[in-house]
């Protein structure tokens, strides 16, 4: 069972893992600033819409997804976690490593729409597991940090309205 978080959060069993944090550089923080971007847009639908725009954005998403799949063919294992405003935990069986780390993130297992995000790391065991704690309090800016509450908040009340 994962602990509760001090925000809102909601459950989902997503692709990820973590990696060193050498991997990281401008580029990545680039692909992951403009992956938010299209995590905190209105979802598509949400307003109705007119048909053609809601073609011509399915048209976006089909290129989109093709282009990240080019560049990131292989996705981490699913894994069930817990996302928050200011951390994601999760439980795996193999021993985790404590400190900096960067966390390779998928918001969608069909999705090759990615997210890599600096976090500091912090492990203990739980019923034979490990509980990693992966907090993300340097990995944003202003801009990118309001692309992730909202996208956080939107997946919190779709959880919300699933259990009613």
């Amino acid at each position: 069972m994962l602990p509760q978080l001090d925000t809102v959060s909601f459950d989902d069993a997503l692709p990820l893992a973590l990696l060193s944090t050498s991997e990281y550089g401008p580029k990545l923080a680039r692909e992951t600033r403009l992956a938010l971007r299209v995590l905190a847009a209105a979802p598509a639908g949400s307003d109705g819409g007119d048909p053609q725009l809601l073609r011509l954005e399915a048209k976006l998403d089909l290129a989109l997804e093709l282009a990240l799949f080019g560049r990131h063919p292989e996705t981490p294992a699913c894994r069930a976690c817990r996302l928050g405003l200011a951390e994601i935990v999760w439980l795996q069986d193999e021993a985790a490593g404590m400190g900096d780390a960067l966390l390779r993130l998928s918001p969608n297992p069909d999705s090759a729409l990615t997210l890599f995000l600096p976090v500091a790391v912090s492990a203990s065991q739980e019923d034979g597991r490990t509980l990693v704690r992966a907090r993300l309090g340097a990995s944003f800016d202003d801009s990118t940090r309001d692309a992730w509450e909202k996208w956080v908040f939107r997946r919190h009340r779709e959880a919300i309205r699933q259990q009613s």
